[in-house]
């Protein structure tokens, strides 16, 4: 099965972006809008994926109080730069390709642990927002 499949059965589902400039505010916003999702997805003007904000980054830039010994230093200093969602998001993200097939993907989120990814064209447009349970859901263990 194709990663093109379970997108067509989700297809009702909005993805969880914001604009690179867009405040903090405005990121939580989306991610409250959007329950389903760990991420809040980073586009620039046509949609094309930038970065993602986890939920885990955001409650640590919002309450560092309560992460003290998870902080590096170098978090200490981001969060006095940190204005909007591009400053908060990382770039190093997994993603996937309409045509690439269910195992593959969950190959690629085993070897790197994560559960949830964006769907991009060619050209780096989201398209999609799967998670690991929308691919249990509609693939065939077997």
């Amino acid at each position: 099965m194709k990663i093109k499949e379970i997108m067509q059965r989700i297809r009702e589902r909005q993805i969880p972006c914001v604009n690179e400039h867009c405040d903090i505010r405005e990121v939580v916003e989306v991610a409250v809008r959007f329950p389903h999702s760990r991420l809040v997805y980073v586009v620039d003007e046509q949609r094309r994926l930038l970065g993602a904000i986890t939920i885990g980054a955001l409650l640590r830039f919002l309450y560092p109080y309560h992460y003290e010994a998870k902080i590096h230093s170098r978090d200490i200093l981001r969060r006095l730069t940190v204005k909007k969602a591009a400053d908060l998001m990382s770039h190093g993200n997994v993603k996937a390709s309409p045509e690439e097939s269910v195992d593959t993907i969950l190959k690629r989120m085993a070897k790197t642990g994560v559960k949830e990814l964006a769907v991009v064209d060619d050209e780096g447009h989201i398209l999609a927002d799967i998670t690991v349970i929308d691919l249990l859901a509609h693939s065939d263990p077997a």
